[in-house]
């Protein structure tokens, strides 16, 4: 099943919407095909591959994520790969497609240090083709709301413990609330670490957090005016997993959505044809016009 047009990013194909509200809420196994935008980047580990970050499909050739991923690969990215509509990882569907890196773009004001500018762009050596388990990710325009949307979920092979170095093997989900960064930033929190570019994500009691997500792996909500989830940050940093005051942070794809396009649009192989920044730009229109809040 093909995309027809770019106004389809936040697809689901295979996701009743009727069965959306049913969930639980905590660290549970995702339904197959539930975030088909999500992807797992992998590096190779003897004979095979392990996962160590997620992301978020913009389009056919470009993956978001952050840019801390990176770390150890920046200049050895021709070891890694980017697998589009994995579920259970060890086992892939017929349906899932691998692609190598064809170059990364770290955001030129990273600090690795205080996890700054946390974002990072993938291009692909290849194009992907959208089925019903891989679909572009909708991303919030500048001028919605985003603080004002309640119903959010964070999903990854991360880890399911605090201090664990075994990643999932199915893809987990996991519902979060956003914190206000007032109260994220307070004394008692992060003490004014938390930046502009920062959303804060979890549960105030702790509990639940990304550890049932990943590094650049994506926050993404929903208003009650839409059905569409939005992919509205990455996730960067925190303080151990799901503790008490200490939730999640994500960097803001709302506040890097410049940084996004630019990088998109010098791209010279694709600038003739203004195929990769016209759907972008669809995708983020058709989100702000169904997003907004009065």
């Amino acid at each position: 099943k093909k995309c027809s047009s770019p106004s389809d990013c936040g697809k689901r194909p295979l996701i009743e919407e009727a069965q959306l509200g049913s969930r639980i809420i905590g660290g549970v196994d995702a339904r197959q095909g539930h975030w088909p935008w999500i992807v797992s980047i992998q590096y190779t580990v003897g004979t095979g591959f392990g996962h160590f970050c997620g992301g978020s499909i913009i389009n056919r050739e470009w993956v978001l994520t952050a840019a801390h991923c990176f770390k150890n690969f920046e200049k050895n990215y021709h070891i890694l790969r980017v697998v589009f509509g994995g579920h259970k990882l060890s086992r892939l569907h017929k349906d899932a497609e691998i692609r190598k890196v064809k170059r990364i773009i770290l955001h030129e004001k990273y600090i690795p240090k205080t996890y700054a500018n946390d974002i990072a762009l993938i291009q692909l050596k290849e194009p992907i083709n959208y089925n019903d388990r891989i679909q572009p990710a909708c991303f919030p325009s500048v001028s919605a709301n985003v603080r004002y949307m309640t119903d959010c979920y964070v999903a990854g092979w991360g880890v399911m413990k605090e201090k664990s170095t075994v990643t999932a093997d199915i893809l987990q989900e996991a519902r979060v609330g956003l914190i206000p960064s007032e109260m994220c930033n307070s004394s008692t929190w992060y003490s004014g670490k938390v930046g502009g570019y920062n959303l804060c994500a979890g549960h105030k009691e702790g509990k639940i957090d990304s550890c049932q997500g990943d590094s650049g792996g994506p926050l993404m909500c929903k208003t009650k005016k839409t059905k569409v989830y939005a992919v509205v940050g990455l996730t960067s940093w925190g303080t151990g997993c799901a503790r008490k005051q200490r939730p999640g942070v994500y960097s803001s794809t709302q506040y890097f959505t410049q940084w996004i396009h630019n990088h998109i649009s010098n791209d010279e192989e694709v600038k003739p044809k203004h195929r990769v920044l016209k759907k972008m730009f669809f995708s983020i229109r058709l989100w702000e016009k169904a997003s907004l809040l009065k």
